[in-house]
């Protein structure tokens, strides 16, 4: 669903009583993921039908040194974080381990300073980022990225329009300093009468003259519930729901293939908590 469509049926939609809002420091999460897809091998020069499948599984934490209050959905916040949090996460795939620690400090004069080291394998990415928030709704970063003993450097702007409510159009601009890598996000997050939302998102990239984009969508059945969808210019798509039983406690499945390869396949279960 595009903002064309999406705008026209919110500014149609009259407002219900704002839902209590929630407020988190501490986010974690589990998620276990089964990999299978089908490719052809070349064994003494005779074709044959080889299936890979393995598991992976994947634990991550963010803690925020400040609350962070939701829109009304239990897993949606603002689009423009502005509070300092440090984050971990291990991902296990294909024997292979990876494991992410980084960290985000933003001053009070609205200097934002951040930093993060991951490792996969035996290669080690180093990243330091610095960015200044101009106002509630506007910040811009460069980052510098250190990896296979080569530095590359990107830049991002990010901004976010506030429309009725807790609703608002949010955009992000990155590019890399050749300008051989550039692109644009956006995301719209709408209430809906009846307690309920919507969000719907677009990612524009290209990559040394190659294009690629991404859509994504979701609705909420209620603060508690979702179900989404995603797919992109390559045909890969994605179906997932997401279900809190508690205030903190949620599980989500998902499910991924191609629909020009039906033989790649991804089935992920996951818990989350938030506190």
């Amino acid at each position: 669903m595009t903002l064309k469509y999406v705008l026209p049926v919110i500014a149609m939609a009259a407002s219900a009583a704002a839902a209590a809002a929630e407020e988190y420091q501490v986010f974690t999460g589990l998620q276990l993921t089964h990999l299978r897809f089908d490719y052809v091998d070349l064994q003494d020069d005779i074709l044959v039908n080889r299936t890979i499948s393995d598991n992976g599984w994947q634990l991550d934490g963010r803690y925020f040194f400040d609350k962070k209050t939701t829109l009304g959905p239990l897993d949606q916040f603002e689009y423009i974080n502005k509070v300092t949090n440090v984050s971990a996460s291990f991902n296990r795939v294909f024997d292979n381990n990876a494991w992410t620690i980084g960290g985000e400090y933003f001053a009070e004069n609205g200097l934002v300073v951040s930093a993060g080291y991951s490792r996969f394998g035996d290669e080690n990415i180093n990243q330091l980022g610095l960015g200044y928030l101009v106002s509630n709704n506007f910040i811009v970063r460069a980052e510098a990225i250190r990896a296979d003993g080569s530095n590359d450097y990107r830049f991002s702007a990010s901004y976010n329009h506030q429309l009725q409510g807790s609703d608002y159009v949010g955009f992000t601009a990155y590019t890399d300093d050749s300008l051989d890598y550039f692109g644009i996000s956006g995301k719209y997050f709408a209430s809906l009468n009846g307690d309920r939302f919507i969000t719907a998102g677009i990612t524009i990239e290209d990559n040394d003259g190659s294009s690629a984009w991404a859509m994504a969508a979701d609705y909420y059945f209620s603060k508690m519930t979702s179900v989404g969808l995603t797919y992109s210019k390559a045909d890969d798509y994605s179906l997932n729901a997401k279900h809190f039983f508690t205030q903190n406690w949620a599980v989500e499945a998902s499910f991924a293939s191609n629909t020009d390869n039906d033989s790649m396949k991804a089935y992920s279960l996951g818990i989350t908590g938030q506190f």
